[in-house]
C-alpha cells in the first residue's frame, strides 16, 4: 500500500473542527503523523494495515506511547531552568 494512497479521502476533525484530508493527519505533527490518527481514521481506512505497511514497529510505537504527565514534563522544565540559572551566576 502507497503512503499517499488515502491523501485525498476527507474525514471531519474533532480536535480542529473541520473537514481534512488524511495527508493532513500523516503530516500535521511537524511531517509525522497526528497522534490521534488510529482513533480518527479506523472506520474510514485500514489504518492498521497502512500504518504497519508504511512506518517501521519503532515508529507506530513511538507514535502511539503513552506522554509523560504534565505535572513531570513541568518539573522536569523547572529544573532545567534552575541548571541554566545556576550557570548563569
Amino acid at each position: 500500500m502507497d503512503k499517499n494512497h488515502f491523501d485525498n479521502v476527507e474525514l471531519y476533525c474533532r480536535k480542529l473542527g473541520h473537514l481534512l484530508t488524511f495527508d493532513y493527519c500523516r503530516t500535521e505533527n511537524s511531517g509525522q503523523l497526528c497522534t490521534k490518527i488510529r482513533d480518527c481514521w479506523f472506520e474510514k481506512i485500514p489504518i492498521d494495515e497502512y500504518l504497519s505497511a508504511n512506518y517501521s514497529a519503532e515508529e507506530i510505537s513511538r507514535l502511539f506511547k503513552s506522554p509523560k504527565p504534565k505535572v513531570v514534563t513541568l518539573f522536569e522544565l523547572i529544573q532545567r531552568a534552575q541548571a541554566v540559572s545556576e550557570k548563569e551566576e
